[in-house]
């Protein structure tokens, strides 16, 4: 049997989902039954007609040759990209296991008001929908191109929540306030005017670094907040429709290396990869593996121009305005020190001058958000 990519009632791809579910309901990612019925309902084939394979190469429902490769990718716990520019990501259907978590944690109840930063192909608002209603969501994105087919997707689906156009970093203040605001792309700072969107009691969650944090507004422009166990990778959120494409590498340093007390390999501990991106924010990765598929070597960059590149005799090379991997070293030894801590372990404080994330308590060892 094939699967119609336009059709939300395709047999076979709601006995797919109603097994995506089950796999989510019993990793435990999914535990509230109301939640677990939208995964079962919502029909993501609708929301990725196709995608793009790590070559590049893409994948469709559409087209004979990879429809049985679509249908089954679609309804995999896995995040599948749908929109490039310039060659780059620029936007995806995120992993399922990582959108129950998210909307786990966001802790809705009926008659709630949601906005969503980064309507993405529509399938987390149409989840929402189902869970809140149409006229209790509302999302944005940046571009007419990806808002369009969200609106498009959401239709065929049988849902019609606000999808608007625009920076979400500005939100939408038409529809405020909001109780709860979810963040489904990557942030570097926590936009002001989220919070001031936002109901008393109401809460942000958003991806900072690789995890996640629920943020609680405490005044106009001043919030706390607490990060969440979970890991979170997200594409960058875009200001520009242009935004969001990765630095070009810097020329790798040449010459003899210096010894470090940091190996290439330290930086695929996830715990610590938290604490190197508030540590050392916007930094691009490429990495050299063994045969055995362990990390050998680095190269870490920025875009002021600075690079740093890890080699497999444990020395580094460096060049550019500032020093990455001493800044990488210095944050490694806290990491270290504190006993190897989680995110649930970091806080973050949010004033009018700045934006502070700290370990254990206010009082602990910090790192302003934003630098450079």
């Amino acid at each position: 049997m094939t699967t119609d990519p336009t059709d939300p009632t395709d047999p076979a791809a709601a006995e797919a989902r109603r097994a995506l579910a089950q796999a989510l309901m019993d990793s435990g990612d999914l535990t509230d039954s109301r939640w677990l019925l939208a995964f079962e309902e919502v029909p993501r084939h609708i929301f990725v007609p196709y995608f793009y394979g790590p070559s590049g190469e893409r994948v469709s429902g559409d087209d004979p040759a990879t429809r049985e490769r679509w249908l089954t990718a679609v309804h995999e716990d896995r995040g599948l990209v749908t929109h490039r520019t310039g060659g780059a990501a620029t936007s995806s259907s995120s992993q399922p296991c990582l959108m129950a978590t998210m909307l786990e944690a966001l802790a809705v109840g009926d008659g709630m008001r949601v906005l969503e930063i980064g309507a993405g192909t529509g399938y987390n608002a149409a989840l929402l929908a189902h869970r809140l209603g149409d006229d209790r969501v509302t999302t944005v994105d940046i571009t007419p191109d990806i808002t369009g087919s969200a609106r498009e997707r959401l239709a065929a689906a049988g849902y019609r929540p606000a999808v608007i156009t625009g920076d979400g970093s500005l939100g939408v203040p038409d529809h405020a306030p909001y109780d709860r605001i979810i963040v489904t792309c990557g942030l570097t700072t926590v936009p002001p005017a989220l919070l001031r969107q936002l109901t008393a009691d109401g809460f942000l969650l958003a991806p900072l670094g690789n995890a996640l944090a629920r943020v609680h507004p405490t005044g106009p422009s001043t919030a706390t907040g607490r990060f969440l166990p979970h890991g979170a990778f997200f594409t960058p959120l875009r200001h520009t429709p242009a935004g969001g494409v990765p630095t070009r590498r810097p020329p790798v340093p040449t010459g003899p290396g210096r010894p470090s007390t940091l190996p290439a390999g330290a930086i695929a501990d996830s715990r610590f990869r938290f604490l190197a991106g508030l540590a050392v924010p916007g930094l691009t990765w490429q990495y050299d593996r063994g045969e055995d598929g362990g990390i050998t070597g680095a190269r870490v960059w920025h875009p002021d121009g600075s690079i740093a590149e890890a080699r497999p005799d444990a020395t580094v090379t460096e060049a550019g305005p500032r020093s990455l991997w001493t800044a990488l070293e210095e944050a490694h030894r806290t990491y270290r020190n504190a006993g190897r801590p989680a995110p649930d372990r970091y806080g973050i404080t949010v004033t009018t001058d700045e934006q502070r994330v700290w370990l254990d308590n206010p009082e602990g060892p910090g790192w302003t958000l934003g630098g450079r």
